[in-house]
């Protein structure tokens, strides 16, 4: 049996401005560290990039910071600068109880316990001389004790 306690906080979000799209998820986790990825699109073509896991803090004290390489994605993979991910964000909810018990390919239980917090997040991105909005159809912190057991079939 193997226990972990997990705390962080998980964004997705997406958006677009004069002509560029962009799509960013970040997750930091106590456990596992943080990690990023990004995906833009443009009129010249798409570019992607991420990180992780890495030991930096994307979350502290209310505010959202990331810096992200990114690359072109064709046949060069050329580096096209760095996307800045910032904003702010706040809890929007009480914490909702988290009770999960799911079984993984590697023959063990996941029991998940503990709490999500949604999240208010308001951020833009910073990629390729454009500032874009973002939208953040996921948002919420986490506390959760995670306990991978084995599952004794054999």
């Amino acid at each position: 049996m193997e226990r972990t306690v997990e705390q962080g906080y998980a964004l997705n979000c997406s958006g677009s401005s004069g002509g560029v799209s962009v799509t960013v998820d970040l997750y930091q986790n106590s456990a596992f560290g943080s990690h990023t990825g990004i995906s833009v699109e443009t009129p010249e073509g798409e570019y992607g990039g991420g990180r992780g896991p890495v030991e930096d803090p994307l979350f502290s004290g209310g505010a959202v910071s990331a810096g992200i390489p990114i690359r072109r994605l064709d046949d060069t993979g050329e580096p096209a600068g760095e996307a800045v991910v910032t904003g702010t964000y706040t809890a929007a909810g009480k914490p909702a109880r988290v009770h999960e018990v799911t079984e993984d390919p590697a023959d063990h239980y996941v029991i998940t316990r503990g709490t999500n917090t949604p999240l208010t997040a308001s951020v833009a991105a910073e990629v390729l001389g454009e500032r874009v909005p973002l939208t953040c159809s996921t948002a919420f912190a986490f506390d959760l004790t995670v306990t991978r057991v084995t599952a004794g079939r054999g």
